[in-house]
């Protein structure tokens, strides 16, 4: 199991984005782009991709089944979650839930939050997918 937000953790998220097919039957073009900003990250943690002490990333989802991952950014993103280091883990390990952290604050949500509800069975599909490849984490 990749160390959370690791070389290794992207590198897993990555490959089991790409592992999906796009599907000829799914209708439409739009999708969601999910970023997502993790602040106050210790300098012992695993990413070399932490800059002034934040990791960003953006999961792009596409109606037809496709997705893929935008590491350093979340420019594109319809919806970024932004949440501190010891929230971001907590939530990785299965400790807490993204909707309960959500429900206490927690986790801060910006940009067209419509784009989030509308995307929810995107989001449905692809989380188990995303949950095996990283050994069970979030």
């Amino acid at each position: 199991m990749p160390e959370f937000l690791s070389e290794a953790w992207f590198d897993a998220l990555a490959a089991a984005l790409e592992s999906l097919h796009a599907n000829a039957s799914a209708a439409g073009n739009a999708g969601l782009a999910l970023g997502h900003i993790v602040t106050e990250v210790p300098e012992k943690a695993a990413s070399t991709r932490v800059q002034n002490g934040e990791v960003r990333y953006t999961i792009v989802l596409r109606q037809d089944g496709s997705a893929s991952l935008v590491r350093g950014s979340t420019a594109e993103a319809d919806v970024v979650l932004v949440e501190d280091w010891s929230t971001a883990e907590a939530v990785a390990t299965g400790v807490s839930s993204v909707s309960d952290m959500l429900s206490a604050g927690k986790i801060k949500l910006r940009g067209d939050t419509r784009a989030l509800v509308a995307g929810g069975d995107l989001l449905a599909n692809i989380a188990p997918v995303i949950l095996e490849a990283l050994g069970g984490q979030g």
